[in-house]
């Protein structure tokens, strides 16, 4: 008689446990190379958006501005002097979305007019991390914003300075005010040339990374803007003591549950073509991925079309990735010295940099 072979349950057992083993200990390491490859990935869009950076100055003599606004103001009760075009908008020329470029209406601003909306929901892959699966397609009730997580320097400030307008024809006054303190490479209405790079390219930060919001209003998750936070008493406009940052932090914190018209927003990265802090442009006023950093003064403001603190974050653990307006790209701690942050944003601050 012949007899059958097979495995016992005990066996069986013993194997599936050694296949779990193993598993459990091969998984990490794969989930480890997944993300090096990832940010590999992401530190090359930077390098390329640098690329296209120096491309826009060579063929302008100039940096893009971080808002270009619309070439023929629109008359009505919104005032879209702070609606402009991104400095992102301005690149995709030397992004290879040349033709893209060519179908915007460039008379119009970027929002709230619909006329560009299917220009503005073109997915930029060169402006998406593969790090970040946050947010894409819902745009946060932005017009369906396809996301960017690359964000241009404001340096060390609050960013926005308005100027008077004209409530009939919605155009600035001028002069403009406060250029003094439009300190980073890209700005409201202060333009920057190479030249005016005292610093050194080399020690001025750029570019870096932004999450996506999650793209909901009511309740507040990581890389929501939190809105109806005063500045503390005698803030200043530029290189807030960290004191001061401490202070904010704590008070926008306390403001993260509010509902109603002043919850917080999580359409943060929702639209590359919008030129207004948390879509397109950040600052390095506080260090990468400071908690409940995101915080504008404005209580009803959907678009961050105000002053405030808007910190680069990424999910990249430890810190974000960024660019130098030399072209080279740094991986810049959550823990480096705010100091030397704040005067790598800065133009031409004049001060020595520490290490980094």
């Amino acid at each position: 008689m012949s007899r059958r072979h097979a495995f016992t349950l005990i066996e069986l057992l013993v194997v599936i446990a050694i296949i779990a083993t193993l598993v459990a200990i091969l998984l990490p390491a794969v989930q480890q190379a997944r993300e090096a490859a990832r940010r590999s990935t992401c530190k090359n869009n930077l390098k390329q958006l640098g690329i296209a950076i120096h491309n826009y100055h060579d063929t302008h003599n100039i940096f893009p501005r971080a808002n270009f606004n619309s070439r023929a103001a629109t008359t009505g009760a919104t005032n879209y002097s702070y609606y402009g075009w991104s400095a992102q908008t301005m690149l995709l020329p030397f992004v290879e979305q040349a033709a893209l470029y060519d179908t915007i209406n460039f008379n119009l601003p970027s929002y709230p007019d619909a006329t560009n909306d299917t220009a503005k929901r073109a997915i930029i892959p060169g402006y998406l991390c593969p790090s970040d699966v946050n947010m894409i397609a819902n745009g946060g009730n932005y017009n369906n914003g396809p996301g960017n997580n690359y964000m241009v320097s404001g340096g060390p400030s609050v960013f926005f300075f308005p100027a008077g307008v004209d409530t009939t024809t919605n155009i600035e006054t001028s002069p403009l005010p406060n250029f003094a303190d439009q300190i980073g490479m890209f700005n409201w209405r202060r333009s920057v040339r190479m030249a005016d790079v005292i610093d050194g390219l080399s020690n001025t930060i750029a570019a870096s990374e932004m999450i996506k919001g999650d793209g909901e209003n009511n309740a507040y998750t990581e890389g929501d803007t939190i809105r109806n936070t005063p500045f503390p008493s005698g803030a200043p406009n530029t290189f807030w003591p960290k004191a001061t940052q401490d202070a904010y932090v704590t008070a926008c914190q306390a403001n993260s549950t509010v509902t109603g018209g002043s919850s917080p927003k999580g359409n943060q990265g929702a639209n590359w073509a919008h030129g207004v802090p948390g879509m397109s442009i950040f600052t390095t006023m506080m260090n990468p991925n400071t908690k409940f950093g995101n915080c504008v003064r404005c209580v009803n403001c959907g678009t961050n079309d105000t002053a405030g603190s808007f910190p680069a974050s990424s999910r990249h653990k430890g810190g974000v990735n960024f660019l130098l307006g030399d072209g080279g790209v740094r991986f810049g701690s959550d823990n480096l010295d705010n100091t030397t942050w704040q005067r790598l944003g800065a133009v031409n601050d004049g001060q020595v940099i520490g290490e980094f």
